[in-house]
Protein backbone atom coordinates (compact mmCIF):
# COMPACT_ATOMS: atom_id res chain seq x y z
CA UNK A 1 0.00 0.00 0.00
CA UNK A 2 1.22 3.60 -0.49
CA UNK A 3 1.32 6.04 2.21
CA UNK A 4 -1.37 7.90 1.52
CA UNK A 5 -3.74 5.30 1.37
CA UNK A 6 -2.34 4.16 4.98
CA UNK A 7 -2.83 7.52 6.21
CA UNK A 8 -6.48 7.81 4.92
CA UNK A 9 -7.20 4.36 6.98
CA UNK A 10 -5.47 5.74 9.67
CA UNK A 11 -7.88 8.78 9.89
CA UNK A 12 -10.84 6.51 9.12
CA UNK A 13 -10.46 4.48 12.14
CA UNK A 14 -9.55 7.22 14.13
CA UNK A 15 -12.71 8.77 13.00
CA UNK A 16 -15.03 5.30 13.66
CA UNK A 17 -13.02 5.46 17.47
CA UNK A 18 -14.88 8.59 18.12
CA UNK A 19 -17.62 7.53 16.52
CA UNK A 20 -18.13 4.97 18.70
CA UNK A 21 -17.84 7.28 21.66
CA UNK A 22 -20.08 9.95 20.46
CA UNK A 23 -23.03 6.48 19.66
CA UNK A 24 -22.33 5.79 23.45
CA UNK A 25 -22.89 9.10 24.89
CA UNK A 26 -26.28 9.26 22.83
CA UNK A 27 -27.63 5.78 22.75
CA UNK A 28 -26.15 5.11 26.59
CA UNK A 29 -28.92 5.77 29.08
CA UNK A 30 -27.62 7.76 32.44
CA UNK A 31 -26.14 5.74 35.60
CA UNK A 32 -28.98 6.99 38.00
CA UNK A 33 -31.57 6.32 35.08
CA UNK A 34 -30.22 2.73 34.59
CA UNK A 35 -29.96 1.65 38.20
CA UNK A 36 -33.54 2.65 38.45
CA UNK A 37 -34.07 0.03 35.93
CA UNK A 38 -32.37 -1.97 37.93
CA UNK A 39 -29.40 -2.41 35.41
CA UNK A 40 -26.52 -0.81 36.76
CA UNK A 41 -23.64 -3.64 36.27
CA UNK A 42 -24.83 -3.76 32.29
CA UNK A 43 -24.00 -0.13 32.48
CA UNK A 44 -20.58 -0.51 33.36
CA UNK A 45 -19.93 -3.16 31.04
CA UNK A 46 -21.58 -1.40 27.84
CA UNK A 47 -19.24 1.72 28.90
CA UNK A 48 -16.27 -0.75 28.92
CA UNK A 49 -16.81 -2.12 25.85
CA UNK A 50 -17.14 1.40 24.27
CA UNK A 51 -13.98 2.30 25.23
CA UNK A 52 -11.91 -0.72 24.66
CA UNK A 53 -13.16 -0.23 21.42
CA UNK A 54 -12.09 3.28 21.26
CA UNK A 55 -8.52 2.09 22.56
CA UNK A 56 -8.59 -0.62 20.08
CA UNK A 57 -8.91 2.18 16.85
CA UNK A 58 -5.77 4.04 18.66
CA UNK A 59 -3.87 1.73 18.47
CA UNK A 60 -4.48 0.31 15.52
CA UNK A 61 -4.35 4.24 14.33
CA UNK A 62 -1.12 4.91 15.48
CA UNK A 63 0.34 1.50 14.21
CA UNK A 64 -0.86 2.54 10.85
CA UNK A 65 0.75 6.20 11.05
CA UNK A 66 4.46 4.00 12.48
CA UNK A 67 4.44 2.35 9.65
CA UNK A 68 4.80 5.21 7.16
CA UNK A 69 7.76 6.16 8.92
CA UNK A 70 10.53 5.50 6.69
CA UNK A 71 13.44 2.82 7.67
CA UNK A 72 16.73 3.43 6.83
Amino acid sequence: MNRTAIVLAAILVFGIGIATVMLGWNLILTLPTMEKRGGGGAWYITWAMVWITMLCSVVLGGFLLASTARKR
